[in-house]
C-alpha cells in the first residue's frame, strides 16, 4: 500500500485515544467519564466552544461546524428543527415546539 502520511498518523492517534478512553470507562477508572459529562452539558447548552474544548480533535470539529452551517444556529447541522436537544430544552422551559 504505502507508508503513512501525517493525516494517517493523526487518525491513528485519534483512534487510539478513543479506544483508551473507552477502556478507561469500561474499567471504571475514577473520573474517566468526567470529560463525557462535560461534553454532554456543552451539547445540551449548545456551547460550541466548550464542545470543541472537550473533543479529542477540536480542529476537525470546528472545521465540520464551519463547513456545514445549520439552518438553525442553536442546533447541529444534522437535525435542524428536529433537534431532540433543542426540543427538550424548549419543553423544559415551557416553550412551544414547532417541528412541522
Amino acid at each position: 500500500m504505502a507508508l503513512p502520511n501525517v493525516d494517517d498518523v493523526k487518525q491513528g492517534i485519534i483512534a487510539s485515544k478513543i479506544a483508551a478512553h473507552a477502556a478507561d470507562i469500561a474499567k471504571k477508572i475514577p473520573h474517566a467519564r468526567d470529560i463525557d459529562d462535560k461534553m454532554a452539558d456543552a451539547r445540551r447548552n449548545f456551547d460550541w466552544e466548550k464542545q470543541w474544548e472537550c473533543s479529542i480533535d477540536p480542529e476537525t470539529a470546528k472545521k465540520i461546524r464551519d463547513d456545514r452551517k445549520p439552518e438553525i444556529e442553536e442546533s447541529c447541522s444534522m437535525c435542524g428543527k428536529f433537534c431532540a436537544v433543542r426540543s427538550m430544552n424548549k419543553a423544559l422551559n415551557g416553550e412551544h415546539i414547532d417541528i412541522l
